[in-house]
């Protein structure tokens, strides 16, 4: 009784093994350059394994040999895996592995395709090596190769119109676009450009200012409304007596025209509007909205004063 439950249990290990070895096939062993030869790797993964396998990339793992005896080689780079594939399926309680390369070679030799390794579990297994002939297409017997002539039969086609168009299109395309960018060219040929406006430094200031009136700023913040302010103020002293007092204080620009002997009236004009902005700016003061009105004026009436008459351009 105990032999032969032995002799069972043997029996059926020997067969699992033999069920779980992998299998590989071929199209063909002789192939041409350029053709397609196409490898298949099939594997039953036993209940409650899991397989695991990473094909290669690009290029198929292969050695070129000299001949059958020496199985060493060299390492051949020019077979291609023009595609890859691979499925699992059950055939009653089994399970089975599928794996599909399409390969092309690019060159010629006794080609050795490498075995690909393949975890099951953390049992490591390889499929079989292949060997391979790689070859260029074997003339005919009796013909040369310059003596080949193609054969070719004209066909009669009927024209058809978008046919045409998805041929030719681009012709008429491009001269509708040449046509078109001639037109543009003389009518933009034909306008003179417009000669830039030149403003005076007395008409760019009034104009700042007035711009700045309209914003009526001090209605939402005075201290930006009279930074502003001051500031159109300060630029038009300094290009209008070439003096910098953009990064002046109140009381050095008030020396610095002092210096200069301008008239009282103006003088007093100018230190008064830089005196109610610095209030707003640095003192927190709030003026009225008539206050704001009559400020705008004495900055326009400085510049008026100060302007010559005969105004040079900026």
């Amino acid at each position: 009784m105990n032999r032969r439950l032995l002799y069972l249990l043997l029996t059926h290990w020997i067969l699992s093994i033999h069920a779980q070895e992998p299998l590989t096939y071929i199209s063909t062993k002789e192939i041409s350059v350029g053709s397609l030869l196409e490898v298949q790797y099939d594997l039953v993964i036993p209940e409650g394994q899991v397989l695991s396998f990473t094909p290669p990339n690009r290029i198929f793992p292969c050695k070129r040999i000299a001949s059958q005896s020496n199985l060493k080689g060299i390492e051949f780079t020019e077979l291609e895996i023009f595609s890859y594939s691979d499925t699992t399926f059950k055939v009653g309680a089994v399970t089975h592995w599928k794996a599909n390369f399409r390969l092309i070679p690019w060159d010629t030799g006794m080609l050795v395709l490498q075995p690909l390794p393949y975890m099951l579990n953390d049992r490591m297994g390889y499929f079989s090596s292949i060997l391979v002939q790689s070859s260029f297409v074997s003339a005919k017997k009796g013909i040369r190769i310059y003596d080949i002539e193609e054969s070719v039969t004209p066909l009669n086609k009927e024209f058809v119109f978008s046919e045409f168009i998805n041929r030719y299109g681009w012709i008429p395309l491009l001269i509708v676009l040449f046509v078109v960018g001639i037109l543009l060219y003389k009518k933009f040929k034909r306008t003179a450009p417009a000669e830039p406006i030149s403003l005076t430094l007395k008409e760019q200031t009034l104009q700042s200012i007035d711009k700045l009136a309209d914003k009526k700023q001090w209605e939402t913040d005075q201290k930006i409304h009279y930074t502003e302010l001051s500031f159109i103020l300060r630029w038009y002293l300094s290009a209008r007596y070439h003096i910098n007092l953009l990064e002046r204080t109140s009381f050095e620009t008030m020396m610095l025209l002092r210096a200069l002997s301008l008239d009282e009236y103006l003088q007093t004009i100018i230190a008064r509007v830089l005196t109610e902005s610095d209030s707003v700016k640095f003192a927190s003061n709030s003026l009225s909205e008539q206050e704001h009105l009559v400020l705008i004026e004495q900055l326009k009436e400085i510049i008026q004063i100060s302007s010559p008459i005969d105004t040079s351009h900026v």
